[in-house]
Parts: structure tokens; C-alpha cells; sequence
């Protein structure tokens, strides 16, 4: 299995490593070009969501398509992304276009990559890579891999705690979420930041199992994150995507 996984990362990575014309995948830490690859460490029953701009160098007017391809995820953790409004799980292709203006960059709503860890130990690898439906040799890919710190397998509080995803999502005005916190004696919140990682709304979650109405009428349209804290612990961090 593991000897197929190479094979599929080498091939496709062969496929898309022509020289890319006019994409551009941006590190927001650094606002350079992207590297190849990154590892990024993660705590057992953690999340992380991670932004990229996408840049077209050109002066006319693109729009890109995303190709995903899990190479390596033997703990089913939950792999997903989003680009422009678009919002899948890694695997699962964004092949309705995004378009990007000519010398534009997609910022907030740009490529953004979120890992949830389920299994407590272990590392899980994707591959992102954006190109351009006409010209499918003029791409650029980013390949993340998550390494998990505990590796002890030993599951946390996390593990105990029901939360759904907010919903509807794309929204407008309101969304909805649902939990079971347990019967916990700490204070739990939602916490809702924008791209730039400012936060822009706190919810808090005064009984231990309900469903909560969230008023997101004031925020901007555009992607936000959205993070479940019980004490001192995130518990679940997902994207928002505010259309209107």
C-alpha cells in the first residue's frame, strides 16, 4: 500500500511540476512564493487551519480549478480545504472555476487548509495543486504533511465532546450549532476569527448540551474559522464561508 501511495504522489507530482505561467501559491508567514512541501505539528485532538494566497502573475484575467489527493492517511483524520467559496474534503475535487483577476491575489478568501486530528498519533499527508482548465501544465502545488506530537495514542478530553459542524455554511445571517459538552464545570465558547486571525465574534455556550444560534449579520461575506473551546481547550476548529 504504502509502495502505491508513492507511486500516486510521484506521478502526480510529475504531471504538475511543468512550469506554472501564471499561478502562484503564497505563504502568508513569510509572503513569499510557497514551498513544495511543509510539516506542520499538531497536537493530539487538535486542529489547524492554515492560509494561502494565490497570486496571478499575469495581466489578464484567470480562473483555476484544485486537484486534491490524499497520499497518506492511515488515521482517518479529517483532511479539508477550501478555495474561494468552495469548501471540500481533500480528495474530493474544486472543479467549478475560481476566478482571480488579472496581477490579482485571492487573500481572505484564498487556499485554506484544515486538519482535524482523530487518531492521536501518526502523521497524515495531501497534495493541493492549482492549475488553470485551459492550459492544465500551468499549475502550482503545496504538499502538507501533519505530523501529531502525542504519539502515545492516548485520546484527550477532546474525545468526550459532541460538536457538530455550524450550519448552514455558506451563510448569511444566522447558523446553528449543536453540542454535548458532557456535563463540563468549564466555560465553553465559539469563537469566530477572520483571515488575518483578528477575532471577530465570541459566542458563549451556557449549558452543557443545546442547540445555539449564532447572529453572523454583522461580519463581512468572506472566510472565517470558527473554533470550540471548552476551559483552556479548542475542542473543533472549522471554516466559515459568509456569502450574501
Amino acid at each position: 500500500m504504502k509502495k502505491h501511495l508513492l507511486a500516486l504522489s510521484l506521478l502526480t507530482v510529475t504531471f504538475f511540476t511543468a512550469k506554472s505561467q501564471s499561478i502562484q501559491i503564497i505563504d502568508t508567514a513569510s509572503m513569499s512564493v510557497a514551498q513544495p512541501s511543509y510539516t506542520i505539528s499538531v497536537d493530539a485532538d487538535s486542529s489547524n487551519a492554515v492560509l494561502f494566497w494565490v497570486k496571478n502573475t499575469t495581466s489578464a484575467s484567470i480562473n483555476i480549478q484544485l486537484k486534491s489527493y490524499v497520499i497518506y492517511n492511515p488515521g482517518g483524520e479529517l483532511l479539508s480545504y477550501c478555495i474561494g467559496t468552495q469548501c471540500h474534503s481533500a480528495g474530493q475535487p474544486a472543479n467549478v472555476n475560481t476566478p482571480i483577476p488579472a496581477s490579482g491575489t485571492l487573500t481572505s478568501n484564498g487556499l485554506l487548509l484544515d486538519f482535524t486530528d482523530f487518531a492521536g498519533q501518526g502523521y497524515a499527508q495531501a497534495m493541493y495543486t492549482l492549475f488553470n482548465p485551459l492550459h492544465t501544465n500551468d499549475s502550482a502545488s503545496v504538499t502538507i504533511t501533519y505530523k501529531i506530537t502525542n504519539t502515545t495514542g492516548i485520546k484527550q478530553n477532546a474525545a468526550n465532546y459532541s460538536v457538530s459542524n455550524i450550519a448552514p455554511n455558506p451563510a448569511s445571517s444566522n447558523v446553528s450549532l449543536s453540542y454535548d459538552l458532557k456535563s463540563s464545570n468549564q466555560p465553553a465558547t465559539v469563537k469566530i476569527y477572520n483571515m488575518l486571525g483578528t477575532l471577530v465574534k465570541t459566542t458563549p455556550l451556557e449549558t452543557y448540551s443545546n442547540n445555539t444560534k449564532i447572529d453572523i449579520s454583522a461580519l463581512e461575506e468572506g472566510m472565517y474559522f470558527y473554533s470550540v473551546t471548552v476551559g483552556t481547550k479548542v475542542v473543533k476548529t472549522s471554516r466559515l464561508v459568509v456569502a450574501r
